[in-house]
């Protein structure tokens, strides 16, 4: 009763489960020839770290980081909600929100297993991995779930499929994966995995037969011909270097800022200067006291220029004939034309980086508080917002529904009212003249 993600899945006589897997590979699962049986995990990446790699990019990245953090947001909502859907009677549906305390039983399970947090969780690994592996705890007796956790995304992986009954039986937890950690090691943990097309009662009558007390079963946004683990199209932003891009920029500048030369004057000193301001006693200095008396004119000249509190000040100093008889500034000072990076182009690459990693992962720029790329407007109009809110969340409808799955689970395994459904509660900001909160909360 292990899970799978081939499209290819039926049960048999007895409520066996068959599976037919592709021969397709996916890009970031690495199985080595060397490791196929069982007891042996499909790498997660070359390193067997992909997940650590990735967050490791993405924790420097403050767009593709506050996307994401929209994203859970949106499909979090105002949270879980109970519902009952009837029949009106002209044929219309209405749905009523059923109160949480009038469900003790349930209310008594979503107390113990702290569910806005179970939820929260879950919602993070999806949005970030496209997948999530929720344990179930049963009861002594296996008839009921006694308690729900997330186990994270990142630390877990699969074993490999069992080439004897082609399903992928386990999944392993670990804090510090690395790609030679024995799975067998003290600080690994297996836990049995269940399939997610198994019914309540396939599971229980699975469990009970193997003894499993608890048990993980995967739910996962749908896939194209992955095995393993989501390639996520969300982040190909990674994988084709816009964040490492983005990322880079900041180190740039602050390395040209503090290599780049600041000068601001040019300095023009005659020799006639110190001729006529020394006299006869210049021609009888010697060489380091006139060295001496020039670089004292230097430091005194930089010290009048620089610093805010010499701002606008001004030089007076002698002008005089040469010997050719042509007017000749004793000290001129001319200011330098400072070239920086001025034309943008680095700003440039940043907005533009930026505006890959919003798309890729589905943050309308508009709700972000950035606009859209090249709108003179930047679309940061009321109505903007509230058109980009309400398509966002008509959007995460079919995420929503994969996170339901773990309602069912529950509601069917402990034979909950089958009446009673679950769903996440969002906000639609409406205008002040429809309503004086400005906000509406709607299934």
């Amino acid at each position: 009763m292990a899970t799978q993600h081939s499209q290819h899945l039926y049960f048999g006589k007895g409520g066996t489960t068959a599976v037919h897997f592709s021969d397709s590979k996916e890009s970031h699962t690495v199985i080595k020839p060397e490791e196929k049986g069982n007891n042996k995990i499909a790498l997660w990446g070359d390193d067997n770290r992909y997940p650590q790699n990735f967050l490791e990019t993405l924790r420097k990245n403050g767009a593709g980081g506050t996307s994401y953090r929209l994203m859970k947001a949106a499909h979090y909502g105002q949270g879980f909600r109970l519902n009952r859907t009837d029949q009106t009677d002209d044929g219309k549906e209405d749905k009523s929100v059923v109160p949480l305390s009038s469900q003790p039983d349930i209310l008594h399970f979503f107390n113990r297993s702290k569910m806005p947090r179970v939820w929260t969780e879950v919602i993070n690994n999806l949005e970030t991995w496209n997948i999530a592996f929720p344990e179930y705890i049963l009861s002594n007796d296996f008839s009921k779930v006694v308690s729900l956790r997330n186990q994270p995304t990142a630390k877990m992986r699969y074993e490999l499929i069992n080439p004897k009954t082609g399903l992928i039986e386990n999944a392993y937890f670990c804090h510090n994966w690395q790609s030679g950690t024995d799975v067998k090691s003290e600080y690994v943990q297996k836990i049995p995995v269940v399939d997610i097309y198994a019914s309540a009662e396939e599971i229980k009558e699975y469990c009970k037969k193997n003894k499993f007390h608890k048990f993980v079963m995967p739910i996962f946004y749908p896939m194209l011909d992955e095995i393993y683990y989501p390639e996520a199209d969300h982040h190909s932003v990674y994988k084709n270097g816009w964040m490492e891009v983005v990322n880079n920029i900041p180190d740039f500048k602050k390395s040209y800022a503090k290599n780049q030369l600041n000068i601001k004057f040019m300095v023009y000193i005659s020799d006639e200067y110190f001729v006529k301001t020394y006299g006869d006693d210049w021609q009888k200095y010697t060489l380091d006291k006139k060295k001496e008396i020039r670089q004292a004119l230097s430091d005194a000249i930089d010290n009048h220029l620089s610093g805010n509190a010499n701002a606008g000040k001004s030089i007076q100093t002698t002008v005089f004939k040469d010997r050719e008889g042509k007017w000749v500034k004793g000290i001129e000072v001319v200011p330098l034309e400072t070239k920086t990076n001025s034309d943008g182009t680095m700003l440039l690459d940043a907005s533009g980086g930026n505006a890959e990693i919003m798309g890729a992962i589905g943050a309308d720029p508009v709700l972000m508080g950035v606009g859209i790329p090249g709108n003179k407007l930047n679309g940061n109009g009321g109505s903007n917002k509230r058109e980009a809110l309400s398509i966002l969340n008509a959007l995460m409808k079919t995420k929503r529904e994969t996170t339901l799955e773990i309602w069912r689970t529950l509601r069917d395994y402990n034979g909950w009212d089958a009446t009673l459904e679950g769903d996440f509660a969002v906000t639609e900001l409406t205008t002040l003249d429809k309503n004086p909160t400005g906000t509406e909360n709607k299934f």
